[in-house]
């Protein structure tokens, strides 16, 4: 495991295990904002998740820094406020429920920006977060596709019996 609150996927493909489960059906978003902010040795590494989730019509929106990159990289891309840089802001957004996934791979600090791993913003909001490439690039293979898959326990517990 790689972060806490994962939860154990069985029967399943990988992919789909990294997604947010909720009674055993998926709950990765289908649309809407993807807010991205990494540290410097992860901005080569979440281009292909960005592009991925560009493709599929999700709209990016990442700190000055990510955006820059990601616009380097010729994504299109809206910058927005740390929650030092005035508002509005990420938490600003979260809040509003105007984003529907966060990529943050920077590490938590007593900052204001480390507000976007402690409720109320992301958990209590229920936005799958990332905090990992990894995991995000799990997650962005397979959100497209969860739009039409659902897993019982009570099938796979079926099965097995």
């Amino acid at each position: 495991m790689k972060s806490t609150g994962e939860v154990m996927g069985v029967g399943i493909p990988l992919q789909r295990r990294s997604l947010n489960l909720s009674l055993g059906r998926c709950a990765a978003p289908q649309s809407g904002q993807v807010f991205v902010s990494v540290k410097n040795p992860d901005k080569p590494r979440v281009l292909d998740v960005a592009r991925t989730s560009s493709a599929w019509g999700f709209t990016l929106v990442a700190t000055r820094g990510t955006a820059t990159a990601l616009a380097a990289a010729g994504l299109p891309v809206t910058a927005v406020n740390k929650v030092a840089e005035g508002r509005p802001h990420i938490v600003d957004m979260l809040l509003n429920d105007e984003i529907a996934l966060v990529i943050n791979t920077v590490k938590r600090s007593a900052a204001p920006s480390g507000q976007l791993r402690h409720p109320p913003c992301c958990i209590e909001r229920s936005v799958p977060t990332y905090t990992t490439i990894a995991g995000a690039r799990a997650a962005a293979t397979e959100c497209k596709a969860c739009a039409s898959w659902s897993y019982s326990l009570q099938a796979l517990h079926q099965r097995l019996h």
